[in-house]
């Protein structure tokens, strides 16, 4: 899937590993939620608090752990924005592939690599490649933006570790405050990392 955007810098978002309906990531993740509605809820609640409704979000996987098409219906009317989604693992345990679920949401992204290629063109053509993954190569001059292994400050559980590197940035929910990040935060996370990477050096 390849995205050349040239809106508003503020509207364009990434999120991945919601895990809508996963009681047990609370756990996993140490999720600061008392039960599985609350956690949808609020992930909901944040979603919407940052995302307008013509705002654009690249979901880089694992959406939800359900393939019930009534719940995803209904999910999906009450995200704001415009959705894109890179398919995860869980996705496809879930049949999230299927055309039945790819035709409830606006866009629906994906391809066999289950790949994004972003252009921003209005931010001297910054190029994003996107997937469910953290991945050690990606295309020369682009940021490696992923999900998958639920880092961040409360969760410490995880056994798949991501060696630091200043243009790989891990997009999900869990490293996020539970909040899809927006173009312009994301882009200043990338600046530290890079300052912080000079000092190692």
């Amino acid at each position: 899937m390849r995205i050349d955007y040239k809106g508003d810098l503020d509207k364009l978002f990434f999120t991945s590993d919601s895990h809508f309906l996963h009681d047990n990531i609370r756990a996993f993740c140490n999720r600061p939620f008392n039960s599985n509605e609350d956690q949808t809820e609020e992930l909901i609640r944040r979603w919407n608090e940052v995302v307008p409704e013509d705002g654009i979000v690249v979901h880089a996987g694992d959406l939800c752990w359900t393939g019930n098409i009534d719940f995803i219906v209904r999910l999906n009317q009450k995200l704001n924005g415009t959705i894109y989604h890179v398919l995860g693992n869980h996705c496809y345990q879930n049949k999230l592939d299927r055309e039945v679920i790819k035709n409830i949401f606006r866009s629906y992204g994906g391809d066999q690599m289950d790949v994004a290629n972003i252009i921003v063109r209005n931010d001297n053509n910054t190029q994003l490649f996107v997937s469910h993954y953290p991945l050690m190569y990606w295309p020369s001059g682009s940021i490696m933006l992923h999900g998958h292994v639920h880092s961040g400050p409360n969760s410490d559980k995880g056994s798949e570790k991501v060696p630091f590197h200043p243009k790989r940035y891990d997009i999900g929910v869990d490293n996020n405050d539970f909040y899809p990040i927006s173009y312009v935060k994301l882009m200043e996370k990338i600046e530290e990392q890079k300052l912080c990477a000079l000092e190692l050096t």
